[in-house]
């Protein structure tokens, strides 16, 4: 039976023994006769072959260390849909994963089920948990404890076409840093045909779900969006208006092609149509693919204006997260930081070609590639804020985003479509 120890009669007694601490004697410290054999299912985001391939890899590199610990590996569907009626099913079979690799959406829904382990005790005594970045750690929290850990980032970059740049009379090596700035470049970059932009300023998704085009500039202009602290909804303050406000007047300006901010083969950008879009990795490996001879730049986080503090940009991030219904937890980190060694994380970031985790990592990954748009990647990430970790954070997305569809179209202002917003939001999430 899965997760099931096999101990002989003999050794009953020492075992039950060393069961009696939760962070006792690791399988790492038994010798000889201690050790048993323990194992441990993980279960990973993705089952494509290239996912299953860096999972099996991860497991036999793990297996060879620790003999004593077999890791099954088992792929989920990436569909959150999916993965949610899959753990919920796996909580009531009593079969849920030791480890388990999840979506930032996870870390609130699922930590609001107490699914996941606290992970303070084992991080205090990991030799490399200094190595981290900030933002690996901060999105793993719910309502303030370390449930997970963040080891594969997605940022959203601004990225622009220097070459479009050069063609306008802008300096390229001069790109815009706050939203002014942004405002008056996009219009000089816009090209149009009576009424109709046939090559965007500026990318403003006409659809943004996620609300990862949205909710940064909120951020930006000081709002909270959400208090994780309370579990509150915090988006009706003058700053969350002050961010959909200017995003309205943008949106009016007539600089930008429709399209879904969540389909990235529907950006303007990507299809060639346009000089500035936030983008996410892969969006501009795309790009590149298709128009190798542009020449790209980013631009650095946006900040309000020159006098505020700095801007925030959004990074989501896959992380990997402990059961606390385990019984074989100290086994467990044991795979856990396996999951986040060098080695290891080297090999994610060279597989699914993502930004590292880990600073000693640093000056290897700026080698690898394209110096200025490593450092780009590095900045986002490092300095990045993902979603927030609360259990109803879809159903924030679902009315703000609608609310940012009424303000960019004209039909509400920002502080009547973020308070219906938050009333349906309340009134849904108090049920």
């Amino acid at each position: 039976m899965k997760g099931k120890r096999t101990i002989s009669v003999a050794m009953a007694a020492i075992v039950v023994s060393g069961l009696l601490s939760s962070c006792g004697q690791s399988q790492e410290e038994k010798t000889g006769d201690e050790k048993e054999q323990v194992t441990l299912q993980y279960w990973y985001q993705g089952t494509d072959q290239l996912s299953t391939e860096f999972a099996q890899r991860c497991v036999e590199s793990f297996n060879e260390k620790y003999p004593d610990i077999k890791v099954e590996a088992t792929g989920m569907s990436t569909t959150i849909s999916d993965q949610e009626t899959k753990l919920n099913a796996a909580t009531l079979s009593d079969t849920y994963p030791d480890v388990i690799a999840v979506v930032l959406a996870e870390v609130g829904s699922r930590g609001s089920l107490g699914d996941f382990e606290p992970l303070e005790p084992y991080i205090e005594k990991w030799k490399e948990k200094e190595d981290l970045f900030d933002s690996a750690y901060e999105m793993g929290k719910y309502q303030g404890t370390q449930v997970a850990l963040g080891v594969l980032p997605n940022p959203q970059i601004y990225t622009y076409r220097k070459d479009v740049f050069k063609e306008a009379g802008l300096d390229p090596e001069d790109p815009p840093s706050t939203w002014a700035e942004l405002k008056d470049t996009a219009e000089k970059l816009t090209k149009r045909e009576g009424d109709k932009v046939v090559f965007a300023g500026l990318d403003i998704p006409s659809i943004d779900s996620s609300l990862v085009f949205t909710e940064p500039y909120m951020r930006t202009a000081g709002s909270k969006v959400v208090d994780e602290e309370k579990g509150e909804p915090a988006f009706t303050d003058e700053a969350a208006v002050e961010a959909l406000n200017f995003l309205g007047e943008m949106a009016q300006m007539n600089i930008s092609i429709p399209h879904d901010q969540q389909k990235g083969e529907e950006h303007p950008f990507v299809n060639g149509n346009a000089a500035i879009s936030n983008l996410s990795t892969a969006n501009i490996q795309a790009f590149r693919a298709n128009y190798p001879d542009a020449e790209l730049g980013y631009l650095p986080i946006l900040k309000k204006d020159e006098n505020s503090g700095d801007g925030v940009c959004f990074c989501g991030y896959q992380l990997i997260a402990m059961s606390g219904s385990s019984k074989h937890k100290d086994e467990a980190w044991l795979f856990m930081e396996h999951m986040m060694s060098n080695d290891v994380v080297w090999d994610r970031t060279e597989t699914f070609n993502t930004p590292i985790v880990k600073k000693s990592l640093e000056d290897k990954y700026m080698e690898s590639g394209d110096k200025e748009l490593k450092s780009a990647i590095l900045n986002y990430v490092e300095n990045g804020k993902g979603k927030a970790t609360v259990p109803w954070v879809s159903e924030l997305n679902k009315y703000v985003s609608v609310a940012y569809e009424e303000v960019i179209n004209g039909k509400k202002t920002a502080q009547e479509a973020l308070n219906d917003a938050n009333d349906l939001l309340t009134k849904e999430i108090s049920k």
